[in-house]
């Protein structure tokens, strides 16, 4: 598990103090606590204090740029508290490498997101249903439209923020304690069904979370839909930690 790590922010706009929790791996915001006045977290332990996520979690993340670290010894704010710099993945790179975990897989679709300050940026996709349908142009088109908030109830934000990954059998029959949730929309909207998941952290050459690889709906040797055996979930983790060795050995 990530080192956490505890500091103030201040909201310049607002003047309160907010108490956030961050990755130390990767200064990806995990959760927060507040607001505060300057007099309140002169005295508050942070350690001490309950940290949630949830809709505030989220204001925060999408304003990230509006904060500065708060120095509660010297009673001011410090440097500004600068957005995830992720390196750049070329839509090329993550088209190659979803084309082969699909391969692994037998996967029918699949999507690479990267991650973006303000959220989750659709980097590749495919779905041979829907290819067979509309043509590969109008998938992408409608695949790729738009990023993906950081709401860490859905499956792919809940995987860059935990680093854990996801092995759904089914879809709609999610496990009842789970953090996460299905969002049925875009199946319903493009008459599709999706069933099997498997969603795994997508890595750098230096180890930071740098995006996901999500895959839907495994198929066997008779191309019948089947959940995300073991074994397919170890050969995608393999290959992700062979494509970011590949990437980072990649001049700039």
């Amino acid at each position: 598990m990530d080192e956490l790590r505890r500091e103030f922010w201040l909201h310049k706009p607002s003047a309160h103090l907010w108490a956030v929790e961050l990755s130390g791996h990767d200064e990806s915001l995990l959760a927060c606590c507040g607001p505060f006045s300057p007099r309140t977290a002169a005295v508050v332990a942070l350690d001490e204090l309950a940290y949630a996520r949830g809709a505030t979690l989220q204001w925060l993340r999408r304003r990230r740029a509006d904060f500065e670290l708060y120095d509660c010894r010297n009673g001011g704010a410090g440097r500004r508290v600068e957005p995830l710099r992720v390196g750049a993945v070329s839509a090329e790179a993550a088209d190659a490498l979803l084309t082969e975990a699909r391969r692994l897989t037998r996967a029918e679709a699949g999507t690479v997101y990267t991650r973006e300050p303000g959220g989750l940026r659709f980097a590749a996709a495919h779905n041979e249903a829907l290819e067979r349908r509309h043509g590969w142009p109008e998938v992408r088109r409608r695949l790729t439209a738009g990023s993906l908030p950081l709401d860490e109830r859905s499956i792919a934000s809940y995987v860059l923020c935990t680093h854990c990954p996801v092995n759904m059998p089914d879809a709609y029959a999610p496990a009842t304690d789970q953090p996460y949730v299905f969002n049925s929309t875009w199946d319903l909207r493009n008459d599709y069904r999706t069933r099997s998941v498997l969603a795994l952290p997508l890595r750098d050459a230096r180890g930071d979370v740098v995006g996901v690889v999500q895959l839907i709906n495994a198929r066997d040797d008779t191309s019948r839909t089947v959940p995300f055996s073991p074994a397919m979930q170890d050969a995608v983790a393999l290959l992700i930690v062979g494509w970011a060795q590949r990437l980072g050995a990649l001049p700039a």
